[in-house]
């Protein structure tokens, strides 16, 4: 590949107007008033954003300074920098550090800052501080032993109100200080270091631990966790890598590679050129072919730089910032191959230093409408997720309570009255209702009028033919005269078909009991979920009045049907004597053989009954000794004989005999079972009348003092469970409406999240964006 003034892939920097330095050292690195306006109050800004916290929620433009253990990287700090920082042997920092270069008029002055916002475990804190460590420093020399305390109070300190003791005091790492038994080996929380000057370019990078490889697994572990956090993102990896060695063997290039596989956010910086041994030629090729973008096995889109920084014994001779740029200008001018580069814009901290603040300010204004719209979409998330919570309580505790209970009496008042809001009580009841009426219905005595009955195919029951009634009739006589049928026999058969009703009355209550409680538990779980203890209260004390209005109601409806057993009684005449009379014209029109103009003669009530009701009534299993087995007619009238039959009883009405069809059985010679059909006929309307009865008066009994007794009782029962009026009301409520830790937890943490976004968001309207 033919030598190019830019590298394959790579984006062109600012090219100096000739391949040479200018002669003498600048004295400041770069002082573009075209550009430094705009760069430092972008850099300014996203710093203020970090200040805020935003880092967390946000990927915030940054560079990151990365290298192995002894690249040069805390030389090349120092060159951007301008200050010294801590030297040790093996690893000196332990923390990362956030150097912020600003450009200005004024004497130049340093202030470090610490910047907490992790815990211990390396958590994010709720919020996030910067505050001030130690005074603004004007000179440079205490700038390196005051971040040497910052660090140490980072490590030692157990919270942020502890940093300050550390100030004067020269504690550093592994020493024991604030009640923590040992100090961290490595923080995620960050020294700021603001630096201001003359000699400044505006620009921002944050420092990271050299990474280490012969250090115990624990320690390697974490330096390398710690950068591989960082390096992710809207991230510059400015990645140093000494020239003694090759790419290929430095875990920073492999960790930067890992993170930015196609070199689209890497800067490569050379360093140590100067340790290149005389005689290796080849090695100096190799490196010029990369820095000149030859070298495609390691290319990047923004390129290589190379720069020079003093070494041990210039640095004990406290050479100067503009003596250690004059020499390494000097060094890259007479020392080939790096003289004859095509690309002399790639050589030196100052071209290094010019390009990554133009590219940082570029990336900076490039990212910032996005960061706008990423802004807006979280708060709108979190102010949904908050919508999801329940509202926080405002009022005084009594009185909120009070509401509460107010609101859900008033729920279970609708509920028991069936309004629109709640109508699935009153409509299931509705139909256990029915089936209770139709479970009644199907107790009805099934007298046949034939002498013997036949065994029903449909319900395998027995029917009750008229010789069974005689021999029932003659059992139960006394000294009764001839034709008088004994009152014992009539009042058995009676009891006889009510045998099963209140089996069939409990079995009614216990349904409407159960779905009443199971709505009541609803309601007392939409009310009262998120206030345990006072759900807890409230269903119990509910449930207390459900079993004392259960009791009270289990006796009335135990009492109704004593009512009923104890002695057949009716004041209505008319229905029973209408009855019997239809009954008794059905029984002998059956026995007689006569032709009916019906097509069924199933004696259930004078009302009509649908489809599904008979097939309901007529499948109900069962080994009752009575039910609805009614004799199928012995013939049907054809349709003319209809029509004569009509006329017929037409022209006896307009003669002045007002006969219907059922009372043409009675035209009849007397039946030899006459007696038996009249009992037969009497029980089996005094049944439509009791049956009519009970239908009625236990759905009654259950809904007026089951569920119109428990809401009528229910709030004045509740205000004193509770003890609304008591003197220690307040304190108590408190207490009720203490809610789940976890949504005090998280409503917490979802306000504190929108805090810091509401603060970033105001920093970038009042920005201008």
């Amino acid at each position: 590949m033919a030598p190019s003034a830019t590298a394959p892939g790579a984006v062109p920097g600012p090219h100096p107007a000739t391949s040479s330095e200018p002669d003498g050292p600048s004295p400041s690195l770069i002082r573009d008033s075209s550009f430094t306006k705009t760069s430092q109050e972008l850099i300014q800004f996203v710093t203020t954003l970090r200040a805020l916290g935003a880092q967390v929620f946000l990927d915030l433009p940054r560079i990151v300074v990365i290298g192995n253990q002894s690249a040069g990287k805390s030389s090349l700090v120092e060159a951007i920098s301008g200050i010294s920082v801590p030297r040790d042997a093996g690893t000196c920092t332990r923390c990362p550090m956030e150097c912020r270069l600003a450009h200005s008029r004024d004497a130049w002055s340093c202030q470090i800052s610490i910047r907490w916002e992790y815990d211990d475990a390396g958590e994010h804190l709720d919020e996030v501080q910067e505050i001030p460590f130690g005074p603004r420093l004007t000179d440079k020399s205490q700038v390196e032993p005051m971040l040497r305390r910052a660090q140490g109070a980072i490590l030692n300190a157990a919270s942020v109100t502890a940093l300050a003791q550390y100030v004067d005091n020269p504690i550093e790492y592994g020493g024991k200080a604030n009640g923590r038994r040992k100090a961290l080996a490595f923080s995620r929380n960050t020294i700021c270091v603001d630096l201001a000057g003359p000699d400044l370019v505006d620009l921002s990078f944050v420092d990271l631990p050299g990474i280490v490889q012969n250090a115990e697994a624990d320690v390697v572990r974490l330096v390398e966790d710690l950068v591989t956090s960082y390096v992710g993102g809207n991230c510059l990896i400015l990645v140093a890598l000494p020239m003694s060695d090759d790419i290929e063997n430095q875990k920073a290039a492999r960790i930067a590679k890992h993170a930015d596989p196609g070199g689209l956010r890497t800067i490569g910086v050379l360093t140590k050129p100067d340790t290149i041994p005389a005689g290796s030629t080849k090695r100096r090729q190799m490196w010029l072919d990369v820095i000149e973008g030859r070298n495609e096995e390691h290319a990047l889109q923004h390129g290589y730089f190379c720069t020079r920084q003093p070494d041990d014994d210039q640095r004990l001779a406290k050479i100067s910032p503009a003596e250690a740029r004059a020499a390494e200008t000097a060094f890259f001018r007479t020392t080939e191959p790096w003289s004859a580069s095509v690309c002399p814009h790639r050589y030196g901290t100052q071209n290094l230093v010019k390009s990554i603040s133009e590219l940082l300010t570029r990336i900076i204004s490039d990212s910032l409408p996005r960061l706008i719209g990423e802004v807006a979409a979280q708060l709108a998330a979190i102010n949904k997720q908050l919508d999801t919570l329940p509202p926080l309580v405002t009022t005084e505790p009594s009185a909120f309570v009070l509401d509460l209970v107010a609101r859900f009496r008033n729920d279970v008042v609708e509920l028991t009255e069936g309004s629109p809001r709640h109508t699935g009580l009153v409509q299931k009841n509705r139909e256990t209702y029915e089936k209770f009426k139709l479970a009644i219905r199907g107790t009805a005595p099934a007298f046949v009028p034939r002498e013997k009955a036949k065994r029903e195919k449909k319900n395998e029951r027995w029917g009750l033919g008229t010789r069974d009634v005689r021999e029932h009739v003659r059992a139960a006589v006394t000294r009764e005269l001839p034709n008088n049928i004994p009152y014992p026999a009539k009042k058995s058969l009676i009891r006889e078909y009510q045998e099963t009703w209140e089996t069939h009355a409990l079995a009614c209550f216990h349904r409407v009991e159960d779905e009443f409680r199971k709505s009541l538990g609803d309601l007392i779980k939409q009310r009262f979920e998120r206030f345990h203890h006072l759900k807890g209260i409230i269903g119990q004390a509910v449930m207390e009045q459900v079993a004392m209005c259960s009791t009270e109601t289990l006796r009335y409806v135990k009492k109704l049907l004593t009512y009923e057993s104890s002695a057949p009684f009716t004041q209505n005449t008319h229905y029973l004597m209408d009855k019997r009379h239809k009954q008794l014209g059905q029984y002998k029109q059956a026995r007689s053989g006569m032709p009916s103009t019906t097509q069924t003669t199933r004696d259930v009530e004078d009302e009509d009954e649908d489809e599904d009701i008979l097939k309901l009534v007529s499948s109900s299993p069962g080994k009752d000794r009575f039910g609805f087995a009614v004799p199928r007619p012995v013939k049907t009238l054809s349709e003319k004989e209809k029509d004569t039959l009509k006329s017929a009883l037409a022209e006896l009405v307009r003669l002045g005999f007002p006969v219907a069809e059922e009372d043409l059985g009675k035209l009849h010679p007397p039946d030899e079972y006459e007696e038996e059909l009249e009992v037969m006929a009497e029980v089996r309307a005094y049944f439509q009348v009791s049956y009519k009865r009970i239908i009625d008066y236990v759905p009654l009994a259950i809904d007026e003092d089951l569920l119109y007794a428990l809401a009528g009782k229910l709030q004045s029962v509740l205000i004193e469970k509770l003890g609304l009026g008591s003197a220690k009301a307040d304190a108590r409520c408190a207490a009720y409406i203490a809610e789940d830790p976890h949504v005090v937890s998280l409503r917490a943490e979802l306000m504190a999240k929108k805090k810091k976004l509401e603060a970033v968001q105001r920093a970038l309207f009042n920005f201008g964006l």
